[in-house]
């Protein structure tokens, strides 16, 4: 009963926009927030509406439903990676099943837009794959759901294993966030503050205190949403920073470094200058363990210590086959 050129358009325009929309909302689910560019979905309609003005290529059953498919592909194969690294930091049971969900949709998809190009009577073959979308569809929202408590479940447990004075996790909070096998570009950063005990001593344990929630603080809001951050212990906090580039390890170091220093203290109108040392060692090939790459990072600590605090020591590589002496 509508006009072709509504149905045929409009049915491709909110393909393009809902699953874009998918895309953006399991980055939510990732991350907690949007991602910057999510508002550029405003501006999809048109080059469409020009492409359309040029050429009418919506008329077309053939090139519509290709175009539609391989959309609906790219987006779920995006939103399958983004829970993949969802469930790289958090392994909730349900990431999954829904990274499994969302690639076999896409792939489904894949080989539909197949199907449309060379089979000639291809509607039968979309019949039967839009009913497993469907299914699909279906399934990717109990799994959202699933997700979500799982989620809320693991929030209620980790209130043990946050550090009651920063509100960051503490030691064992860390060995549960860390992934079991490290891959290539995997980072730690070990974080002590210089001559801690000198503010302590001077000023009092509620004026370290102070400083160790401001540090936590800075901390936090530097790292990335993928990024897992721990108090060690006393002055010490670690920093690990899956998948970081090579290039970016010492610069993203001396802006932690820098940030520190440049905190405001003041206890009673006397300024206290807090600075912090970082040991930073990264992972260079599969196969290297966790406690081999925070022994590096521990070490090149120490050499930044030696040299003079208020730097950033770089680990050669991590090494390996260490045992306890």
């Amino acid at each position: 009963m509508l006009p072709e050129t509504v149905w045929t358009l409009g049915s491709l325009l909110f393909g393009v926009v809902g699953y874009g929309l998918l895309v953006v909302g399991m980055e939510r689910l990732r991350s907690g927030r949007l991602p910057r560019a999510w508002r550029l979905m405003a501006a999809c309609p048109i080059p469409f509406l020009i492409a359309v003005w040029l050429t009418g290529f919506h008329l077309d059953n053939q090139i519509r439903a290709t175009l539609f498919h391989l959309n609906a592909s790219l987006c779920l194969i995006l939103a399958a990676r983004t829970v993949t690294r969802l469930r790289r930091v958090e392994q909730l049971p349900s990431c999954r099943p829904l990274e499994a969900v969302l690639a076999f949709s896409g792939a489904s998809f894949l080989l539909g837009a197949g199907v449309i190009l060379f089979v000639k009577d291809f509607v039968p073959w979309l019949a039967l794959e839009f009913f497993v979308q469907i299914l699909g569809n279906f399934a990717v929202a109990i799994l959202i759901y699933s997700v979500a408590t799982d989620r809320a479940e693991r929030k209620l447990s980790l209130m043990a294993e946050l550090d009651s004075l920063t509100g960051i996790g503490n030691r064992r909070w860390l060995e549960r966030m860390v992934p079991g096998h490290l891959r290539p570009g995997d980072t730690v950063f070990c974080i002590d503050l210089d001559h801690f005990k000198r503010i302590n001593d001077r000023f009092g344990h509620a004026a370290g205190d102070t400083v160790l929630v401001a540090v936590a603080a800075t901390l936090r809001n530097l790292k990335r949403p993928d990024d897992v951050l721990a108090r060690m212990g006393g002055e010490e906090f670690l920093l690990f920073l899956p998948e970081l580039r090579t290039a970016d390890t010492l610069p993203v170091a001396e802006r932690i470094r820098e940030a520190i220093q440049t905190i405001p203290f003041q206890h009673q109108g006397t300024a206290l200058g807090v600075t912090a040392s970082i040991g930073v060692a990264q992972v260079f090939r599969l196969g290297e363990t966790w406690a081999d790459l925070v022994h590096a990072a521990d070490m090149a600590l120490y050499d930044a210590k030696r040299s003079g605090r208020n730097r950033v020591a770089h680990a050669p590589r991590v090494p390996q086959a260490l045992v306890p002496a």
